[in-house]
């Protein structure tokens, strides 16, 4: 009886066990089926815009005076007056003297020549009166004809009006002696190296002093062959436009305007290089900061307006000519285009790539044409605008 109850308590959990495993696999949880999904690369990109662009040419040069005269003593003599602004720096008016040289022998040269002048003009006065006597007298004495020409006296009379025009161009000359003697400031100018002091003997072409204009200035900027065909043209087709001459002191940069008036007219067989001449109009620039010869600028010249450009990141390219685009089914092609200019971080293309492509940002260094990938826009923000690419 005990054996059959037990029996009965066996069965009784073994079948219990297994109704609760049954109610275990019924009210199991479902677990959630999912697709496998495919691991694509993460790409950003930029849609391309296409429009009018200019963009800055950069060059380098060093500022100098349009005009630099070096002043030479034009008659001997010791100097006698200098003036107190006959200095390396001093800023002189035209006409301003400069150095007085000994007017001595110079001022008694043109008291001769002046005497010369008038014993001139009166042995004139004298032939002119004999001339007149020797036809009264031939007249008188009743010969028909004119006197001869020796009889009439003209051979004097040349002579003597000869001898009034030489006494008459040694004045002159004696004059400008005696005016070569004071040395002037060709123009408005500044000093830059004087030669001479007070006491010193100068002959003919000694140098006395070194002076440049005040103003315009120029700078000679070098630009390679293929920029200069950026740069706006005459109707003459010379290159001409605006430059903004850069200079950094005192960890501030100063800037000037400036126009390009001219080139050198031929090309730098070594460099491939042509030379602009920008003129700095205004020495002191709105910060009143003035400009002087021998500083070393840097420019930046703007290009004429270029049509069908596109601005591109540098950082889109796989190499010098190579962008990677995003086809419109999200896969990877490569595009050569044509690179008419690069400026710092950005590259101007002029062809090879349509408006609203997508171009790659990302660097991937297993990219393949056709690979798929997962194309994301470019978070750029404030650099936007400066790039001239749209998401």
């Amino acid at each position: 009886m005990k054996r059959f109850i037990r029996v009965i308590i066996g069965a009784g959990i073994f079948l219990g066990a297994i109704a609760f495993t049954i109610i275990l696999w019924i009210t199991r949880p479902e677990a959630a089926q999912t697709e496998d999904k495919e691991n694509l690369p993460a790409v950003e990109f930029l849609t391309v815009d296409i429009g009018t662009e200019t963009f800055e040419l950069t060059s380098q040069g060093i500022v100098e005076a349009d005009r630099r005269t070096r002043l030479s003593a034009e008659v001997a003599g010791k100097v006698i007056e200098v003036s107190p602004s006959f200095e390396s720096g001093e800023q002189l008016e035209e006409g301003d003297v400069l150095i007085r040289i000994d007017p001595t022998d110079y001022e008694a040269a043109v008291a001769q020549a002046a005497s010369a002048v008038a014993d001139a003009e009166a042995n004139l006065a004298s032939e002119e009166a004999r001339a007149e006597q020797a036809l009264r007298d031939w007249k008188k004495l009743g010969r028909s004809g004119d006197p001869t020409p020796l009889l009439a006296r003209k051979p004097q009379l040349k002579s003597a009006r000869a001898r009034i025009e030489s006494s008459v161009a040694a004045l002159a000359k004696a004059q400008n002696d005696l005016d070569r003697s004071t040395i002037r400031a060709p123009y408005d100018c500044v000093i830059s190296i004087t030669s001479t002091e007070l006491g010193s003997y100068l002959t003919p072409g000694a140098s006395v002093a070194e002076v440049y204009a005040v103003s315009p200035f120029e700078v000679r900027l070098p630009v390679s062959v293929d920029e200069a065909a950026f740069l706006p043209g005459s109707l003459q087709g010379k290159p001409k436009g605006t430059a903004e001459v850069r200079a950094e002191a005192a960890g501030q940069v100063r800037r000037w305007h400036a126009e390009i008036v001219r080139t050198e007219g031929e090309i730098d067989r070594n460099t491939r290089s042509l030379y602009l001449i920008a003129e700095i109009g205004e020495a002191i620039n709105n910060e009143g900061i003035e400009i002087r010869p021998g500083l070393y600028v840097d420019a930046a010249i703007q290009s004429r307006s270029l049509p069908d450009v596109a601005k591109i990141p540098f950082r889109a390219f796989r190499n010098l000519h190579e962008v990677v685009v995003i086809t419109e089914d999200d896969r990877i092609d490569f595009r050569e285009v044509s690179v008419l200019h690069r400026e710092g971080d950005l590259v101007y293309v002029s062809g090879g790539i349509e408006k609203g492509e997508r171009i790659s940002l990302t660097e991937l260094p297993d990219f393949i044409v056709g690979m798929k990938v997962d194309p994301r826009p470019a978070v750029i923000a404030a650099k936007q605008d400066s790039t001239g690419i749209s998401e």
